[in-house]
């Protein structure tokens, strides 16, 4: 009988680390990084040296657990040239496959749209948009790059750039 006890408690060894390898394996499991799509943005200050908006963000969690996201980095790109950047500590919980709107500020220069504004005006096509950064979990200690992309009616951007409406609404989401 000893001689049994003594074949089987390597065996099981061997079985109870297997298990906890496999346990903590779950517990590490690699994060996917968030969607994030441009669907709003409204003037909250003007003046002749910056204008800061609030840019509604929709984050889509493409886990399977709620993605806890505690600061968001973000750079914003229209036709190529960067419209505005900046960063928010958040307290979100993005369920898991679900979407959650995120709305941050973001600060740009007077002269950077007012350069770009008169030919925005002439496009009669949709305007592609760029939205890229990092979304922080874990108190920064994981990082989550993202880079996301669509398209936009300029009209809407126009009328929300000059204060002629409220925002631009309803963007779909976009593509990798």
């Amino acid at each position: 009988m000893s001689r049994l006890k003594s074949r089987l408690a390597p065996t099981l060894s061997i079985l109870l680390i297997i298990a906890l390898i496999s346990g903590c394996a779950s517990l590490t499991k690699s994060w996917i990084a968030p969607e994030v799509a441009l669907t709003g943005l409204r003037i909250k200050e003007l003046s002749l040296l910056r204008q800061v908006f609030v840019v509604t963000l929709a984050v889509r969690n493409p886990n399977d657990r709620t993605l806890p996201i505690t600061a968001l980095t973000y750079r914003i790109k229209l036709e190529g040239s960067e419209l505005a950047q900046g960063s928010s500590q958040l307290d979100r919980q993005i369920p898991p496959l679900g979407t959650a709107p995120v709305d941050v500020e973001v600060v740009s220069s007077l002269l950077g749209i007012s350069q770009q504004l008169p030919a925005l005006a002439l496009k009669d096509r949709p305007l592609d948009w760029t939205v890229s950064g990092t979304a922080s979990l874990a108190n920064g200690l994981l990082p989550l790059p993202y880079r996301w992309s669509g398209q936009i009616d300029p009209k809407a951007l126009l009328s929300a750039l000059s204060g002629g409406s409220p925002g631009i609404q309803g963007v779909s989401l976009g593509h990798h």
